[in-house]
């Protein structure tokens, strides 16, 4: 079927009628935001729409409100960013996850610091920075720019699916437009010198009105042109996309030598490459009560002076459902003479770092490696064991 084919099967009908009624409910239904200046009509930092449209993906903006505000206080400007190190932009995404976007903010920084100017402002160079997709290049050309620029996420395509009653989703492979549609309804909603009021209008609209459950119809200012409300099928649609969650269970070493320092590794891991992490496996439930072969790939075993289970703790890192058991080992060696098996093998892929004991909760950035940390450091402690993904479209 051929995109002009389909849009005579999915017709528009938002006029300009609509969009002015889009355009009143939101400046007066608008919340206060961090990232969203009073003045709704005033152009933006195209560096703090970057940064908040970032945070945003897959997260819940409750969340990201603090997230925001602690970063633009330590990284105001591309300028600091860029000088910043891995480690400590970590330190400040912790907790939302996905920490390859925290990386690509940091590589994008450094480029756009190093070019010395401001953000670019066509998407063809903003779509060639790392980490930038069409979306977050819509969101700074339309938000900050105020250019005519379309923008996606969740939130239009939950209302696009319902308006126009689209049973499938952007993401469906079946046919090859599926996307264009839903993109094609977005720019035309953008094809206005009001674009950025409408995009931000309707991710508004998304997170607070025509939401995912309980939709809120009676207060929609588009109610009269959407096909699902006027044929009560708003429940159907978008359709539900199907989620593949992956179980895995492992195990994690808190390798503790003689000299009070903890074992970190970067690289060589299941999860959480090229961040410093605690050792982690893949292994069978109650593998933990001895010590596992696969532990002497990273410790000595003849160094061993104690070891401990203590406990497990469940987390989620894109799809997996992780379980883990944390094994607790003090060393009778010091840091600078504890052998490590895996530095011998010359196709190693991890190195090794030790990290002060006192420094630990402090040094490591993922949630994953405090989780276990704060097992062993307050074995009653209660930790956080609940399921810490994110919504598939966030912003609710």
């Amino acid at each position: 079927m051929t995109e002009r084919n389909l849009f005579l099967i999915f017709p528009r009908n938002m006029t300009s009628d609509s969009l002015k009624r889009l355009r009143d409910w939101f400046r007066a239904n608008a919340a206060e935001l961090p990232w969203r200046p009073a003045d709704l009509d005033a152009p933006r930092d195209p560096y703090a729409v970057w940064i908040s449209e970032t945070m945003l993906q897959q997260t819940q903006v409750s969340t990201v409100r603090d997230y925001f505000t602690r970063w633009m206080e330590r990284f105001p400007d591309v300028e600091t960013l860029a000088q910043a190190e891995e480690a400590e932009v970590f330190k400040y995404w912790q907790g939302l996850g996905y920490y390859s976007r925290a990386r690509n903010i940091l590589k994008t920084a450094r480029i756009v610091a190093s070019l010395q100017r401001k953000m670019p402002e066509t998407r063809k160079e903003l779509e060639a920075l790392p980490g930038i997709g069409a979306y977050t290049a819509g969101a700074i050309l339309s938000l900050a720019y105020h250019k005519r620029e379309a923008i996606l996420d969740g939130n239009l395509v939950r209302i696009f699916s319902r308006l126009y009653e689209l049973d499938f989703l952007p993401t469906d492979k079946a046919e090859k437009s599926c996307a264009e549609i839903y993109w094609e309804y977005a720019r035309e909603v953008a094809d206005s010198p009001k674009a950025y009021m409408h995009n931000e209008a309707l991710m508004e609209l998304g997170r607070t009105v025509c939401k995912a459950k309980n939709p809120l119809c009676e207060n929609c200012p588009l109610r009269s042109e959407c096909r699902a409300f006027m044929d009560g099928r708003t429940a159907e649609f978008p359709p539900t996309k199907k989620h593949t969650e992956k179980s895995w269970h492992g195990t994690v070493l808190v390798v503790e030598s003689a000299d009070d320092k903890i074992l970190a590794v970067i690289g060589g891991q299941k999860f959480l490459d090229k961040q410093l992490a605690l050792p982690h496996f893949e292994s069978t439930r109650g593998a933990a009560v001895a010590l596992p072969a696969k532990a002497e790939d990273y410790i000595n075993a003849d160094e061993i002076d104690s070891m401990d289970y203590r406990g497990t703790f469940r987390h989620s890192i894109t799809v997996h459902k992780i379980e883990c058991d944390i094994l607790y080992i003090k060393l009778k060696t010091k840091s600078s003479k504890a052998h490590l098996p895996m530095q011998d093998k010359a196709d190693a892929k991890s190195s090794f770092e030790w990290v002060e004991k006192a420094k630990a909760l402090e040094t490591f950035a993922n949630s994953f490696s405090l989780k276990a940390l704060k097992k062993v450091m307050d074995p009653f402690s209660n930790v956080d064991t609940r399921n810490n993904g994110f919504p598939p479209f966030g912003r609710e």
